[in-house]
């Protein structure tokens, strides 16, 4: 498969991760290189986590920015509801002061030690307590705890100058803060009941109030104050190692309208449902030096406004930070999936050109490229798979050229074996169409060039000369057969001859041996009764002692006797031989009938053998013939 194909079957989808859509989509010149997938892969994923971290940091940053307003709202809050709670306790003792019917009393030192009575009951940032009357020139002292009667108020008292005026018995009015001999206080004045143009007031000392202000711990460089409507501080959180009241009490707050702006919507929450608000980046001006945050709310009863303020650095530090990390904590992230990435697809991306490269001086035939890698990845895997891959192929390929080179070899060889073959198939053609022709002296040759040809060679002379060897000895016997019906038929005659001459022989023979047999029988018998004399006459004789005649007659009876069996036999073995030579003379007429008829078809025979050509080395002698037979019986 060529480089084309391998690329076409890549990009059809076949087991490619490229397949599908993306084939459609992504140009071939991206899907082609791994590094600029990889890259682009890498971006996409350096992206998508840029994005996730950055969106997750200002998610964390709201929540945390919105719990940090929230928790300085509170603080502002907080703070006004000290205030408030200062106020309603200060307007309820100065309701319970003016609520005694003592007041209307002209004695003035009377009135002055029952001020100082009450004075020692109520809280201890009281700075004064006076009675005072409203009159046409004025307010007057009637009484006071450090003023002398007949003062004039709005001679001293900026703050109730014309002062205020009452609807109703124990209603209490409070005053701006304003300065007295004993520092800036905040005056609570509530009409006597008895008679309504004579007034308690009782003067507060700001440096209680001031000093349980918490702007300053809240933060670090933190503080609160309180504004009036004029835009002048009223309450002014001591900070640092001060303590009492602060510098700016009595001072203007800002010029700026910017500055001004948390006063104004802090007065819009009046009679509403929120209690405070935030502002939480003031710009550096006339109340900090830097930006702000600022917490606002107003106190209910009076036209006042608490202002606590910290450096936005204090504040929203944490969001600030929680917003930092988060930004660096993306980019080292995205940094990281870069740099990683970027390490890990340069590095794999380099492995894989390496290899891209090294396979491509296979594909052009350079099978001693050296392929190998440290890695131990898929990577190293890899290079090792196509290291084995080329082995195998430069394995494959000597042995292919093996092969060819055998095969060139065999094909050689085959060529010179079949002209070999061509050539000894001819002469074993002509040898063989030879003994067709009746020639059996041709023989194969044989050249130790082809074993089966040889073989072949080799059994078909065996062959041809067992045939020759056969045919010869056919021939020979067909000639044998031819002289020997002769010799047979004389030869039958003369033994037919023969054996009635022995058979007349045999008759007389037997003749004789019976006469023989009579006579000594006869002779045994008569030696038999001398014995039995001569064995009387010496039983009858004691004195007589035939002892080794009488066993010498015995012997010689039996030898008699034996030589009479002898005789019977040798009769009884001639009548077997006549009788056999009879039969033997029946036989040989056989013979010679079965003679003349071998005659006539032994010299067919000849004639057709005759037409093979045969060597004389081979002609057939029998080694148990016809004439050989006749000849040893004539010799017999």
């Amino acid at each position: 498969m060529s480089s084309q194909d391998t690329t076409s079957a890549g990009e059809s989808g076949i087991d490619d991760t490229d397949g599908g859509l993306a084939a459609t989509v992504v140009p071939n010149a991206i899907r082609r290189n791994f590094a600029l997938k990889f890259a682009i892969v890498l971006m996409v994923m350096a992206l998508s986590v840029g994005a996730i971290g950055l969106f997750a940091t200002g998610q964390i940053q709201t929540y945390t920015e919105t719990q940090v307003t929230d928790e300085y709202r509170g603080i502002a809050q907080q703070e006004g509801d000290i205030i408030e709670q200062w106020f309603e306790r200060n307007r309820l003792s100065a309701q319970f002061v003016s609520s005694s019917g003592v007041w209307a009393s002209g004695d003035t030192e009377d009135l002055r030690a029952e001020l100082r009575n009450r004075e020692a009951g109520l809280s201890a940032d009281v700075a004064d307590v006076h009675l005072v009357e409203r009159q046409i020139t004025g307010t007057s002292i009637v009484a006071s705890t450090s003023l002398s009667a007949g003062t004039n108020v709005s001679d001293v008292r900026r703050g109730w100058t014309n002062g205020p005026a009452f609807d109703r018995a124990g209603e209490v009015v409070s005053s701006d803060v304003y300065r007295t001999q004993t520092g800036p206080v905040v005056g609570f004045m509530s009409p006597v009941d008895a008679t309504q143009n004579r007034y308690i007031v009782i003067e507060y000392s700001l440096s209680d109030i001031t000093e349980s202000l918490q702007g300053s711990e809240r933060a670090a460089g933190g503080f609160t104050q309180v504004v009036n409507a004029s835009n002048v501080v009223m309450f002014d959180e001591p900070t640092g190692e001060n303590s009492g009241i602060g510098e700016d009490t009595l001072r203007p707050y800002a010029e700026s309208d910017r500055a001004l702006q948390p006063i104004s919507a802090a007065n819009d929450l009046r009679g509403g449902e929120r209690e405070a608000g935030v502002v939480a980046a003031m710009p550096a001006g006339s109340v900090l030096d830097e930006r702000y945050t600022v917490g606002y709310s107003p106190i209910a009863g009076t036209d006042w406004v608490v202002l606590v303020h910290a450096p936005y650095s204090a504040v929203f530090g944490f969001v600030e930070n929680v917003q930092l990390y988060g930004l660096v904590g993306t980019a080292l992230m995205v940094l990281l999936i870069g740099g990683v990435g970027a390490a890990l697809g340069y590095n794999t991306a380099t492995s894989i050109d390496r290899l891209t490269r090294k396979t491509e001086q296979m594909r052009q035939g350079n099978l001693d490229v050296d392929i190998s890698t440290g890695r131990i990845d898929n990577v190293g895997r890899l290079y090792a798979g196509f290291g084995d891959m080329r082995d195998a192929l430069k394995q494959q390929i000597d042995d292919a050229e093996r092969a060819r080179k055998e095969a060139e070899v065999s094909r050689a060889e085959a060529m010179e074996m079949n002209s070999y073959l061509q050539e000894k198939a001819e002469e074993f053609s002509d040898v063989m169409e030879a003994a067709a022709a009746g020639t059996l002296t041709e023989r194969m040759e044989t050249d130790g060039e082809n074993e089966s040809m040889d073989r072949i060679a080799g059994e078909f002379n065996g062959m041809i000369a067992e045939l020759e060897k056969t045919l010869g000895q056919l021939k020979s016997f067909a000639d044998e057969v031819a002289e020997s019906g002769d010799v047979v038929l004389t030869s039958a005659e003369s033994v037919r001859d023969a054996s009635e001459q022995v058979a007349e022989s045999v008759q007389m023979i037997s003749d004789d041996a019976y006469d023989q047999k009579e006579r000594l029988r006869d002779v045994s018998e008569d030696l038999d009764h001398l014995v039995e004399t001569l064995e009387q006459v010496e039983a009858e004789n004691p004195d007589v002692d035939l002892g080794s005649s009488v066993g010498q007659f015995r012997a010689t009876a039996t030898s008699l006797q034996e030589a009479a069996d002898t005789s019977e036999d040798m009769m009884a073995e001639a009548e077997n031989v006549a009788g056999a030579a009879e039969e033997q003379a029946a036989e040989l007429n056989e013979v010679s009938s079965r003679a003349e008829q071998l005659k006539r078809y032994a010299q067919p025979l000849g004639d057709i053998l005759n037409r093979f050509e045969t060597e004389a080395e081979h002609e057939f002698v029998f080694s148990g013939g016809p004439s050989q037979g006749l000849a040893e019986n004539d010799d017999r």
